[in-house]
């Protein structure tokens, strides 16, 4: 399942939860061997975070340019699909096709972008339609039907790509390591904190940008930053072009991770 915790819902809480924490918890005070460790995981921190934001998200720039791709192709494929309806030989063929593309758009949206391969099964079974269709009998036949090949290259490419980026994500040991400076960085902050104000408004601002630090490469991680760009919108528009009702899942609708367009049908699992 891909990841409920949204940066819009913790981030409130952990900034109240730095604050209040600074407020209420005692510090030690000054320490320079505490100050020293502070200096030296702050600047391994920065490194580090900085380098995995900056990897994630051109991740999630790769993806987004592959599903434009995907998207893209799927909508031009049925557009020559359609071509074909008007040859009645073709007719069933092309009923066929409104369903299989129906079928491949759901069982994307109940995989996450980890495990895209299991969508192979619904995307072959596209390919492999292409086997049924009736002897092409004038140039148009022809002519659509050879565009029909090279878009489907098109699309599967894209899928290769995002079953490849979809899997790169953070490693249980690069949180271990990541977790592990966070919550040094954060102890070091309030072991120094001194009983001013100044002193309580620096080490809850300071706590409070950590933790939005670590829940940005989450959300990068599991693809939960602007996944309505690449994990929604996009898919619903080829719902949209083979005249079938939009599919979302039930728990991402009552976790509020989908909001269905009002006064739109849409079908749920």
């Amino acid at each position: 399942m891909r990841s409920l915790l949204k940066l819009k819902y913790l981030l409130p809480l952990g900034v109240f939860a730095s604050f209040t924490a600074s407020y209420l918890v005692p510090g030690a005070g000054e320490d320079q061997t505490i100050r020293t460790v502070l200096a030296m995981v702050g600047i391994l921190f920065a490194v580090i975070v900085g380098f995995f934001i900056t990897d994630l998200y051109s991740r999630f720039e790769k993806v987004r340019e592959n599903v434009s791709t995907e998207v893209g192709g799927l909508i031009t494929y049925y557009s020559y699909v359609k071509i074909l309806e008007k040859f009645d030989h073709h007719e069933p063929w092309v009923k066929k096709q409104r369903g299989i593309i129906d079928d491949y758009i759901k069982k994307f949206v109940q995989v996450e972008w980890h495990e895209y391969e299991k969508t192979d099964m619904e995307f072959q079974t596209i390919l492999n339609s292409l086997q049924e269709v009736k002897e092409l009998k004038t140039n148009k036949e022809v002519e659509t039907y050879t565009n029909l090949l090279p878009v489907l290259s098109s699309i599967s490419e894209a899928r290769e790509r995002l079953i490849i980026v979809g899997k790169d994500k953070l490693t249980k040991a690069e949180w271990i390591v990541i977790l592990f400076l966070a919550s040094t960085l954060i102890f070091s902050l309030f072991y120094l904190k001194e009983a001013t104000f100044t002193s309580v408004v620096f080490t809850g601002a300071l706590s409070s940008i950590v933790i939005v630090l670590v829940l940005i490469l989450q959300d990068l991680s599991d693809l939960s930053f602007g996944e309505e760009t690449v994990s929604f919108e996009p898919y619903e528009k080829v719902f949209d072009v083979i005249g079938k009702p939009r599919y979302y899942l039930k728990k991402d609708i009552k976790s509020g991770r989908v909001k269905p367009r009002a006064g739109l049908e849409y079908r749920t699992d």
